[in-house]
């Protein structure tokens, strides 16, 4: 730069406790740097690293040591790279030196987190028959000094040795104590899960981790040696989804049913950005899930057994122990160049938020505890997918957004499956059509019959047969009045929920009136003051058209209320005759605001039908619930489709069908050869309730009418049949 007169230039000097603010301060915990320095060894080219650690007795510390048979520095690299921080070594050099391994280190400060580890360091490294010892006391750096005062011993000797680097930390009483048994397990798991076990392409399969503890006073790790190798549970599971996603949403995939023993299933779908969204870049996805109840659990133990996947005693796996190691394993991670981005995928860090879904629903969704995940993800500069310094996971940025929004879409497709292969097999109970499920709960007629025939068997009376008989009616009949009671209550929580699916649109339309409101009121107030004082026709006249404006806002927020208020009231004792053309009519006029904003055609042909019998309530419930799920479909289409939603009445009979049709991606045939759609809580929407068709089928039944989905490839479609008014 250009020196302007008398100006001074000034040299920013780190101080020396920059190093442990990026290094010790930096990261989460022993087991993260530990893991920093197993990376460092697989960028260097090494087939094995060992890790020991031992414990001092007579100084009451522990001695942890990291040794590979890698690459190895020479003293220019360790002075002009090792000691650099931040050196941008790794990002010019992507490759390693001999193996061309993809090297995992990006952003040159990995090493320091060694510190957190213990004060006192010794780098031993060997290359071309030249040996470096670097020794760092790192509670000299925890001083007043700048980063240049600190004075750091090496030492170079030539020696024949064919390469390779050891790390020694010398450690006091504290950090010894920090290695509990809670400690060292968590360090056995981190390493077991570290590297992938799936598209081990990504990596060489010589590399192999050694974990050792000496004179540990550690109840079980004592004196132990660990080849740590992935657990051996992730090679079974009762469900499996795996495949590519390609930058682009286009996904091909493959669910496996180990329970049902069929052939792989190949699902093709497009994943469509959302909420601004930005590529992820291609990942790859295996999603392993498992039941958790008693017969899973053995199912699951004979299928370790055939594979040879023993327990630690040697024998078959108890039921605590294969849910103890799904325990260990389950949870879903992120892994690039095929080691894993800590903590995704950790115990208790649900970064997918399964947890939550699974409580909303239950009956499909599963929790972090029944998932064993694995997303492999392509480099920084490809996916836009940035680790955060402090090693704590992934920058949560749009990219990110979208690597959410694909493993979820991803998981839900083997979720709405397993959920339709339990109602299948029984495993669990259709829970729809819940009014038929309570006439059917007090039809006695058939019971009638019997008790009659076996009275008249006893040679009872027929009299007496009449009066025992007429008593069971009567029981019938007063349990039907509950049975209607009950109805009308399950109505209006229906009612309820399909009113929450509205208030976005009420909340949207209403805030442009009462904006106006709060903007105008004090306006006029203020010109009505000064008119008092001194009148002036001008002024009153800008009162009046103000006014005017704000009875036409008034009169728009009025219109809102009334078209939602037939969703809000108790249900009627009785159906009535309705207008279908007023009928829909109505409940197109709720949604118009946003199907004119999201660009979505609606026709409506109502034809020369007759009037239907039905409660009006029931027919904004479903259909209410059916343009819902099309506003939300058709806004996960690419702009160049068209968005259009279509609906005809003809009369058929003593019926009026309405049939409707949008141009959305539509609904696979099996779900609905299956009816699956109707059960409450099956959902192919990633947040979705399961509620939406469950509520609108069972509305359209209460009022005499059936609600059916008919297979289309060009969207959805569905046919509303509806006994007609005969006066």
């Amino acid at each position: 730069m250009k020196k302007e007169e008398n100006q001074n230039i000034f040299k920013i000097k780190p101080a020396a406790r920059h190093i442990l603010t990026i290094g010790r301060d930096l990261v989460k915990d022993s087991n993260t740097a530990l893991i920093e320095l197993v990376k460092n060894s697989y960028d260097a080219d090494a087939s094995q690293v060992e890790i020991s650690l031992t414990g001092i007795k007579n100084k009451k510390g522990i001695e942890i040591r990291v040794s590979d048979d890698g690459n190895g520095m020479d003293r220019a690299t360790v002075t002009g790279i090792w000691m650099v921080p931040s050196t941008n070594n790794k990002l010019k050099k992507t490759l390693s030196e001999k193996k061309k391994r993809k090297v995992q280190g990006r952003k040159g400060i990995g090493r320091y987190a060694a510190s957190i580890l213990g004060d006192n360091l010794t780098l031993e490294t060997s290359k071309k028959n030249e040996t470096t010892i670097l020794s760092i006391d790192w509670s000299d750096f925890d001083t007043e000094k700048y980063l240049d005062e600190i004075e750091v011993s090496i030492i170079t000797k030539k020696e024949v040795k064919e390469g390779g680097t050891t790390i020694t930390i010398l450690g006091d009483e504290e950090k010894l104590i920090e290695w509990d048994k809670e400690q060292i397990e968590d360090l056995v798991k981190a390493l077991k899960r570290l590297v992938s076990p799936v598209h081990k392409k990504e990596l060489d399969s010589d590399f192999k981790i050694q974990l050792s503890f000496k004179n540990l006073p550690v109840l079980g790790y004592e004196n132990k040696n660990i080849a740590v190798e992935p657990f051996p549970i992730l090679d079974v599971f009762d469900y499996r989804i795996s495949g590519e996603i390609l930058a682009t949403g286009e996904a091909t995939l493959y669910f496996e049913n180990a329970i049902a023993g069929l052939r792989p299933e190949e699902i093709k779908i497009n994943i469509p950005f959302i909420k601004g969204e930005k590529s992820c870049g291609d990942i790859q996805v295996d999603f392993k899930i498992y039941d958790l109840d008693t017969d899973s659990i053995g199912n699951l133990i004979e299928r370790i057994d055939k594979k040879s996947l023993l327990s630690e005693s040697g024998g078959k796996l108890s039921r605590n122990e294969a849910r103890l190691l799904l325990k260990q394993t389950t949870g879903v991670s992120v892994y690039r160049n095929g080691f894993r981005i800590r903590p995704h995928g950790d115990p208790g860090y649900d970064w997918l938020l399964l947890d939550r879904e699974r409580v909303q629903n239950p009956g499909t969704r599963v929790g972090s505890d029944r998932v064993s995940g694995f997303i492999e993800i392509e480099s920084e500069e490809k996916s836009h997918l940035m680790e955060k310094s402090n090693r704590e996971g992934l920058k949560e940025n749009k990219h990110y957004d979208r690597l959410v929004d694909i493993a979820t879409r991803v998981l839900l497709e083997a979720e709405i499956r397993r959920h339709q292969f339990k109602l299948k097999t029984g495993a669990i109970r259709s829970k729809k059509n819940i009014t038929e499920t309570l006439e059917n709960l007090f039809d006695f007629s058939d019971v009638n019959k019997s008790i009659d025939t076996e009275l008249e068997k006893k040679n009872v009376p027929k009299l007496e047969r009449q009066k025992i008989l007429q008593l069971i009616s009567n029981k019938v009949e007063e349990s039907n009045k509950v049975i209607e009671d009950v109805k009308q209550v399950i109505a209006i929580y229906q009612g309820q929920a399909t009113l929450g699916k509205i208030v976005k649109v009420v909340l949207h339309e209403g805030r442009n009136p009462i904006s106006y409101f709060q903007n105008e009121i004090p306006l006029i107030e203020k010109w009505i003051k000064d008119i008092q004082s001194r009148f002036d026709q001008k002024l009153l006249d800008q009162i009046v058209s103000r006014l005017d404006a704000i009875r036409r806002q008034a009169v728009s927020l009025v219109s809102i209320f009334d078209k939602i208020s037939p969703l809000s009231v108790r249900r009627k004792p009785h159906a009535t005759e309705l207008s279908v053309k007023k009928s829909v009519d109505n409940v197109i006029a709720i949604f118009a605001t946003e199907f004119k904003e999201k660009k979505i055609n609606v026709t409506f042909n109502p034809g020369e039908t007759d009037s239907i019998f039905a409660w009006s309530e029931d027919i904004n419930y479903a259909l209410v619930n059916l343009f819902d799920n099309s506003l939300y479909w058709l806004q996960q289409q690419e702009e160049k489709f068209p968005k259009n939603i279509k609906i005809q009445a003809e009369n058929e009979g003593n019926l009026v069908k309405i049939t409707y049709t949008d141009s959305g991606p539509g609904i696979e045939e099996k779900f609905i050869r299956d009816k699956i759609i109707f059960e409450p809580g099956f959902s192919t929407k990633p947040n979705g309730t399961g509620l939406g068709l469950a509520i609108a089928g069972e509305a359209i039944e209460r009022s005499g009418g059936t609600l059916i989905a008919i297979y289309s490839n060009s969207g959805v479609h569905f046919e509303i049949k509806l006994p007609s008014f005969k006066k």
